[in-house]
């Protein structure tokens, strides 16, 4: 077929088309479209328009605005279409419609003298959107209540956003650290771990977790941190997420624990060897029948007192341990103290 000339200008393509081309491009329109006058007598409307609201489009002309979307018989309260009277521009508001969410838009039609003649009305399906919104909400809301803190940065790891737990924890707001690295606050000999995460998520990875420190004041904090990547609209990586909990007084508690076990080893290593010792012997002269049973008695007195020697030096640690300032888990004081 020659195509050569088809639709070279709008009359010729309108001409061609067999019927109005103005129609069609309404009809080809998804949103519910209308044209309406001053008044808001609707003057033309587009195949959405009459499915949405029930009535065949040439039911639509000649009928008010209000009345097939709202039932009323005037204008309602805060309709876009008069708020635009006054603006001159576009106007919208949302409606909730038969268990849907529409957006209602009115763009005012001007004469030459800027005097509102009519507008286009456009009705748009947001309840995806809207969903969208209130789920995106949630999980803000989510987010920012957090105990755990929580670091949204670019691909290259400059701080874009950080909710209250972060700003808690690192010590600066949220204004205050945009545009800085989240590796700012690490330790030099930390800084390569981070690195090293960063990059391989920014190059495909799935993210990971890791342990390290960051420098707070004058302080160092021991924090686990997760990091995976945020996608775009496009599903490229256009960013990273950073989950960071602070683990400091688990170490602390760690460490006391540890401390702990080795003085109670260090306290129960000698005696309890020598008694042990002690009561190899006794036996070997039990079995030569090279000792009397008298003599057997007076050596067990003696290594019970050794043992309840190490038994008081246990329970002056234990209270020692219990009674102190090391951020021990509360369970284990309160077993230490005999509770």
């Amino acid at each position: 077929m020659n195509t050569t000339d088809y639709g070279a200008s709008l009359e010729a393509l309108e001409q061609q088309s067999g019927e109005d081309l103005w129609q069609r491009v309404f009809d080809a329109i998804e949103d519910p479209l209308f044209i309406q006058n001053v008044r808001g007598v609707i003057l033309q409307a587009n195949r959405a328009a009459g499915v949405m609201l029930g009535l065949s489009r040439e039911a639509l002309v000649g009928r008010h605005c209000y009345e097939v979307v709202h039932g009323t018989t005037d204008f309602i309260k805060g309709c876009p279409f008069v708020r635009s009277w006054e603006s001159r521009r576009r106007e919208s508001y949302t409606l909730f419609i038969s268990g849907r969410w529409y957006r209602l838009s009115a763009d005012p039609l001007l004469d030459a003298e800027k005097n509102v003649v009519g507008a286009i009305h456009i009705i748009t399906d947001v309840s995806d959107i809207k969903r969208i919104d209130e789920i995106r909400s949630h999980l803000a809301a989510i987010l920012e209540t957090s105990e755990d803190a929580i670091i949204g940065t670019g691909r290259d790891g400059r701080i874009v956003s950080m909710n209250a737990s972060a700003e808690r924890l690192f010590g600066f707001n949220t204004a205050e650290a945009k545009g800085r690295s989240v590796i700012d606050t690490v330790p030099d000999a930390k800084k390569e771990d981070w690195t090293v995460a960063i990059s391989r998520v920014v190059g495909g990875g799935t993210g990971g977790h890791f342990v390290s420190e960051i420098v707070v004041g004058d302080e160092v904090r021991d924090v686990s941190v997760g990091i995976s990547h945020v996608l775009n609209e496009r599903g490229v990586i256009g960013g990273l997420s950073f989950i960071i909990h602070d683990i400091s007084a688990q170490r602390r508690a760690e460490r006391a624990l540890v401390a702990y076990v080795t003085e109670a080893a260090l306290r129960m290593k000698v005696p309890i060897s020598a008694v042990s010792q002690e009561l190899d012997w006794v036996t070997a002269l039990l079995d030569k029948e090279a000792i009397t049973p008298s003599e057997v008695a007076s050596i067990l007195r003696v290594q019970k007192n050794h043992l309840d020697q190490v038994a008081r030096n246990l329970a002056d640690l234990d209270h020692a341990v219990a009674s102190s300032d090391g951020e021990i888990p509360e369970v284990y004081r309160q077993f230490l103290a005999g509770k």
